[in-house]
């Protein structure tokens, strides 16, 4: 579908890979769920997918499942352990590198929870030192509040992100999905 979705882009915006032209494009995930198998294909334009499983077996399992690009962060609580399996580098549009997009098919653990997420959040100005958030610092939120109802999840990432701006301003869309088995 990404690589579809490119060919349509670049077509829309009349890329021809030419010195000095714009260089718009978007970076994305796609992920289509079987509920009933708990299958699930994933692909991403510079953008990663985090599995979260309660059970740190299946992470050692899953990252050998789904190779290429996988990778455990070494990130564990005593309920859970977190995998992270990286996007493309390259986006939906016109790039030097024009390869096929990856189509990672994964195996779903019930109570696996599953983000995808926009570079909003890490990519975020804030702190002491008015610094990036960081993607090892989201990594580690997500992780502590593993065994939580994504509800409570949702509330947790939205005041740790407004405790970072603080009195800054927001600089680009935060977006993240979260999915529980």
């Amino acid at each position: 579908v990404l690589n579809e979705l490119r060919k349509e882009v670049i077509n829309a915006l009349q890329q021809k890979g030419k010195t000095g032209e714009q260089k718009d494009g978007m970076d994305i995930s796609m992920l289509v769920v079987n509920t009933e198998t708990n299958e699930c294909q994933w692909a991403g334009a510079n953008n990663p997918l985090y599995i979260v499983s309660s059970t740190q077996s299946a992470v050692g399992s899953r990252q050998s499942a789904v190779s290429i690009g996988t990778e455990d962060c070494g990130l564990k609580t005593e309920d859970c352990g977190l995998i992270e399996i990286k996007g493309d580098k390259m986006p939906i549009a016109i790039y030097e590198r024009m390869d096929e997009f990856t189509n990672h098919e994964i195996q779903l653990q019930k109570s696996d929870t599953i983000y995808l997420m926009s570079d909003g959040y890490e990519d975020q100005f804030g702190g002491p030192h008015n610094k990036k958030f960081k993607s090892k610092q989201l990594k580690e939120l997500l992780l502590s509040n593993c065994t939580q109802p994504m509800s409570e999840q949702k509330e947790i990432l939205e005041k740790a992100i407004n405790e970072w701006i603080g009195t800054g301003e927001q600089i680009d869309d935060i977006t993240i999905l979260g999915l529980k088995v």
